[in-house]
């Protein structure tokens, strides 16, 4: 989409605001977005966003901008958006701004506006403590009335591969997973489901030591689901240990040592699957975009998967 098309579509569906700048976004995986900014005709009033559009690639990577719009309203209107409920004392000294969502500006046929979320991108170091209160309070909002459902997801990405890239070894690992779907631990909760550190927004730190405002953006992947999947997810992400992980959102949740056992086994049995979809979503992106960094991210995880596969076969 070009500057020109942006400038097109939005003088036809939002008529009140006048284009005055549009910049492509770099870092994007799953879209390719725009940050732009809106003049409104009559106030004149400046207000910066992001175009989240509608494409090939929402597609095949099977989100929908019309959830992702309900959840960001609903998130906005939520009373739970409250900084520090239900969380332990600990998490609270940790995150003491608001972990929340950009504000959903207009959905149109065409894709998403959504609030530009000013400040700096977490570190690659972002403190646990501090990412597992994060995950912590999403886990605490409003459930989302879709969820994701992991087989079913794997199937759609499958469907979405070129014939050519499925190889033996490939096909072999999919039909494993898909004849050993994974059981539920937990009971579903709201989900991000890509809380890296590059999907959180940093502005300023509080007198104590916490995260004076942690804005959690790109919610596009956001389902109800099992927290417990969700937490390996972010593991995999940021490349955590799995047990300090484990133990820093217990703490954050301010769980026992029984339940965080219980929770360590969840997630070690979620691993596989992250891998798993993560390696068909890398086949999808090499698919649509012809780019060798994502075919040799897939041939990462297939390296990882096969042992694994051959170890049990059916």
């Amino acid at each position: 989409m070009t500057i020109e098309q942006i400038a097109h579509l939005l003088n036809q569906q939002l008529p009140d605001y006048q284009l005055v700048s549009a910049t492509p976004l770099t870092g994007g995986l799953s879209n390719r977005c725009w940050k732009v900014t809106l003049r409104h005709r009559q106030s004149h009033y400046l207000t910066p966003l992001v175009w989240r559009p509608t494409s090939a690639a929402t597609n095949a990577f099977g989100l929908s901008r019309e959830h992702e719009y309900r959840l960001l309203h609903a998130l906005g209107r939520s009373e739970n958006l409250k900084t520090g409920q239900a969380l332990s004392s600990d998490s609270r000294d940790v995150l003491s701004g608001k972990a929340i969502a950009p504000a959903a500006f207009a959905l149109l046929p065409e894709g998403l506006l959504v609030e530009w979320v000013e400040g700096q991108l977490a570190a690659e170091n972002l403190p646990l403590a501090a990412l597992a209160a994060i995950q912590a309070h999403i886990h605490q909002l409003q459930v989302p009335d879709w969820r994701l459902d992991c087989p079913e997801r794997a199937r759609h990405y499958w469907h979405h591969i070129p014939s050519e890239a499925k190889s033996p070894a490939l096909r072999a690992i999919h039909h494993h997973f898909q004849t050993h779907p994974p059981i539920q631990w937990f009971a579903d909760v709201c989900c991000h489901h890509d809380l890296g550190w590059y999907n959180i927004i940093i502005s300023g730190t509080s007198e104590t030591g916490g995260l004076a405002d942690a804005r959690v953006i790109d919610w596009e992947y956001a389902a109800a689901g099992d927290p417990s999947l969700d937490l390996a997810l972010t593991i995999s992400a940021n490349g955590l240990e799995l047990q300090s992980a484990v133990h820093a959102y217990c703490q954050a949740r301010a769980l026992s040592r029984t339940e965080e056992t219980r929770w360590l086994q969840a997630v070690h049995a979620w691993l596989p699957w992250c891998q798993y979809l993560a390696l068909l979503w890398f086949r999808v992106a090499e698919a649509l975009w012809q780019e060798p960094e994502y075919g040799k991210e897939a041939d990462k995880l297939m390296a990882v998967l096969t042992p694994v596969v051959s170890r049990h076969p059916d």
